[in-house]
């Protein structure tokens, strides 16, 4: 399987070029490409350090530093997701490699997130521009991009950082969190008072149905903002919303796109939000003071990842660019049943993870 994850990345770089990011599969199994401006257009540079960490040959690097240059002009975008864009490559590359350059695009982003925060509501908008006065939207996804805030806050930045970051996820577990570890996808603000006004979706079944991903992106945003702040409300959190994703998978561990879509015979998987949880439940098991809450996260990433491995979800077709099918990035927008780039990624984190916990990959790879 690693070898499968190393081919694939290799026939990407082969067929593309950048500015030409991958983002997900056409029908016929090439990829669909985004300019660098594409939330996405990190993920596959990022899925090429982490290769580059596992493996330490010097390739590796070098195609993850021809992949992530078209991306340094991107620090003043106005965008929240510049967390996946940017710490995801440079980030993760300056913590590889040292190299002062890259740490220098990261601050540069996080001070472009930072024009994004509103003290009254405590978190940083998405979608919007900075300056927009007719709503204020946060979504579930925005805890993905707060690492680039801790981490710039305690590296070097401005420290305000990373307790602005520390207060978007403590108003997201209040107001994003159901009482049940269920998510919202969206929180809508009034700017001026910080009220809460109403929730909303735009890619689950509907506002009160869990969306798949966003409750991965919640186990894995709570799990990494309890990293950098040692917080015991967010390690609850982060046991919480995996607790919740893990019982109401089906038996093959790979979470249909929406939990409560009515009709489970015709919906499609999503193997990204598998991968995702996959990940951070091995970095979440590093947290458990409780044996055996420690060996019930790793086996679960095992099992998660042993069926993302299987021929089902890991096809082995030469002629399909993605390592993982039957991702779903966008059901409303027909965007479903296809490979994605940044499953790909936690596809590879998970593993490159598992192997840093001391298990053996050959557990879930014999296949």
């Amino acid at each position: 399987m690693l070898k499968y994850t190393e081919q694939r990345l290799l026939s990407t770089d082969a067929a593309l070029n950048p500015p030409a990011y991958p983002v997900r599969t056409k029908p016929g199994g090439s990829w669909l490409t985004e300019g660098a401006d594409d939330w996405t257009a990190g993920f596959y540079a990022a899925a090429l350090w982490r290769t580059f960490e596992r493996t330490h040959d010097p390739a590796w690097r070098q195609r993850a530093e021809t992949w992530q240059a078209g991306l340094a002009r991107q620090t003043k975008q106005d965008s929240t997701d510049l967390g996946f864009k940017l710490f995801d490559t440079y980030g993760v590359g300056y913590q590889l490699t040292g190299d002062e350059s890259y740490k220098r695009v990261v601050l540069d982003g996080a001070d472009t997130v930072a024009r994004r925060y509103n003290e009254a509501v405590g978190m940083f908008r998405v979608w919007d521009k900075a300056d927009d006065r007719t709503q204020y939207r946060v979504n579930i996804d925005a805890l993905m991009n707060l690492e680039l805030m801790f981490w710039a806050g305690q590296n070097g930045g401005n420290p305000r950082y990373a307790e602005i970051a520390k207060r978007h996820a403590l108003r997201a577990l209040q107001d994003l969190v159901r009482p049940d570890g269920g998510t919202f996808m969206v929180a809508h603000y009034d700017q001026n008072s910080g009220a809460l006004l109403n929730h909303s979706t735009k890619q689950g079944y509907a506002t009160e149905s869990t969306w798949a991903r966003g409750q991965a992106w919640a186990v894995y945003g709570f799990t990494t903002a309890y990293r950098y702040t040692k917080d015991p409300r967010f390690l609850d959190a982060a046991r919480r919303t995996a607790d919740y994703f893990v019982r109401r998978l089906p038996p093959d561990r790979v979470p249909y796109w929406d939990f409560d879509v009515p009709n489970k015979s015709t919906a499609p998987r999503d193997t990204s939000a598998a991968a995702i949880v996959a990940s951070a439940l091995v970095e979440l098991s590093g947290y458990e003071a409780d044996p055996a809450a420690k060996q019930h996260d790793t086996d679960t990433a095992r099992d998660i990842l042993t069926s993302l491995s299987s021929p089902t979800y890991a096809p082995r077709e030469p002629r399909f660019a993605a390592m993982l099918q039957h991702g779903t990035q966008h059901f409303p927008a027909g965007w479903a049943d296809t490979g994605i780039m940044f499953g790909d990624y936690y596809f590879v984190e998970a593993i490159g993870r598992y192997e840093k916990a001391g298990d053996s990959t050959a557990a879930f790879m014999s296949n």
